[in-house]
């Protein structure tokens, strides 16, 4: 029997002990390697949940907030022009002043019988209930009253020989001249309040139910489309066409600065609050041969798939239709390689 020397013996014993340590820092790291996979590092996200805004456009004229045109009562020469077209005026401003002398003399003449008639009634308060009988007194009270509404009449017709702005606005352009002669209902002026437009359009019966007067629209003239003005609507209609199938609806602008001109033409946009929606990251998201889809955490820090349907995109943020409720975590980064109830460690939210 061959003996083996001692160093051979020590030599092949420090090779086994090498190979040992090499075999277990081996199995390590397969633990390691096999733990890591089990429980991947994830971030996560918190699930909210906004409306779904259903967008309704439309195209409707302006006008003027009050308008009117302005004419005359009375027929009569013109003796004054007061007003400048293009300009603003006051209400209760005199625009148009026609000559009245004649109603001028009628008020005279009115208010001197309405003195005469006064001065009778206290002479006759002034004597004895014995000198004057009843019949007198009321005689002379009922021609007072009469003198009275005569002198009033007299002074409504001489004020209606000067025409005035019915309210504060712009005043249009004028032919009229001092010197002409206008009739009944003659045309003036036109005369409008520009601090707000309304805008009048009409919308599909589909989306009727759901306009509110106070909605906020969004309106930006058809020939400078880069100029936006916000609103709201203003009043709304009671009953659908039944030819066009479409409800009226008035919009109001605000036009402080009186930019915006009566009867320019707007594109109208209307934003109608619908049902929430899930709003979810656009890294969340991940796609396969059924579909789109997120992960979301359970309780026990496991992984749950559940499909979606996109319903639109905003940036990195995208509205689903999904089964998915508000404060619900997803996982945001990190679920390319997950699998249906396989444990993660969430890293922040």
């Amino acid at each position: 029997m061959t003996s083996i020397p001692p160093r051979s013996i020590a030599l092949l014993l420090t090779a086994a002990c090498s190979l040992l340590v090499m075999a277990t820092g081996f199995a390590d790291a397969q633990n390691r390697r096999r733990e890591g996979r089990q429980t991947p590092p994830v971030t996560l996200a918190d699930i909210q949940l906004v409306p779904v805004n259903q967008r309704v456009a439309a195209v409707g004229s302006g006008r003027a907030r009050r308008q009117v045109t302005i004419t005359t009562r009375f027929a009569g020469l013109v003796q004054n022009v007061n007003f400048k077209g293009g300009g603003t005026v006051q209400a209760d401003q005199p625009l148009i002043q026609l000559h009245a002398e004649t109603e001028k003399i009628a008020v005279e003449t009115a208010a001197a019988q309405r003195a005469q008639a006064a001065d009778a009634v206290e002479r006759l308060k002034q004597l004895n209930e014995g000198t004057v009988s009843r019949v007198a007194r009321a005689e002379a009270e009922t021609a007072l009253k009469v003198a009275d509404a005569a002198l009033r009449r007299a002074r409504e017709d001489l004020d209606r020989m000067t025409i005035r702005a019915p309210f504060t606005g712009i005043i249009g352009l004028t032919n009229i001249q001092v010197g002409d002669y206008i009739a009944v209902g003659t045309p003036i002026a036109t005369l409008d309040d520009r601090t707000s437009i309304l805008v009048e359009f009409t919308v599909t019966e589909a989306v009727a139910p759901l306009i509110k007067v106070g909605l906020p629209i969004r309106a930006s003239l058809v020939t400078r489309s880069g100029e936006v003005y916000q609103g709201q609507i203003d009043a709304v209609g009671t009953r659908i066409d039944p030819e066009t199938r479409t409800l009226a609806v008035r919009g109001e602008i605000p036009n402080p600065t009186l930019v915006l001109i009566p009867g320019s033409t707007f594109s109208i946009s209307v934003n109608l609050p619908g049902d929430q929606a899930p709003l979810v990251p656009g890294l969340a998201v991940q796609w396969d041969r059924q579909g789109a889809y997120v992960w979301r955490l359970t309780s026990n820090n496991t992984v749950e798939r559940v499909g979606i349907a996109i319903v639109s995109r905003n940036g990195d943020r995208v509205m689903v239709d999904a089964e998915l409720k508000s404060g619900d975590k997803i996982i945001r980064e990190g679920g390319d390689q997950l699998r249906a109830g396989q444990t993660v460690k969430p890293q922040d939210t």
